[in-house]
């Protein structure tokens, strides 16, 4: 229970994020400080699935300074922010936040399956601008 992560075995690319109740946005955060060292020492471009289908109630405190916060730290090199299973309160925070911060809005995506989100990753992830090959002209 809690907050964890792991390296997705499905794609090479992307980082899984489980937040499961109980959990406190401590733990979040500490979690989140380890996973953004592990995607900045990765060094590629690369994506997250949070998974919150268990996350059970919020935790008390102010929802958009955790969220903010943790867009704040989010690594350069991460192109997509895939939600599974976002109850209601969790999509009134992030639709929030998305307007608030303009880099949020371009990586959030929204899913209600793990199948979805790793689609929804493929497709941006194919559709990204590719360094021209070496040897190439």
């Amino acid at each position: 229970m809690g907050c964890r992560h792991e390296w997705s075995t499905t794609s090479e690319h992307v980082m899984l994020i489980h937040v499961e109740a109980p959990w406190t946005w401590e733990e979040l955060m500490q979690d989140g400080a380890i996973l953004f060292a592990e995607i900045r020492a990765f060094g590629k471009p690369c994506a997250t699935i949070v998974d919150v289908r268990q996350i059970g109630g919020m935790p008390k405190g102010n929802p958009l300074t955790y969220l903010t916060e943790i867009d704040r730290q989010m690594p350069d090199t991460v192109f997509a922010s895939a939600v599974v299973g976002a109850p209601y309160m969790v999509n009134v925070f992030m639709d929030i936040l998305t307007n608030i911060r303009p880099r949020a809005k371009r990586i959030a995506l929204f899913a209600h399956t793990m199948e979805e989100a790793y689609a929804k990753i493929q497709a941006r992830y194919d559709a990204m601008p590719r360094p021209p090959s070496a040897g190439a002209g």
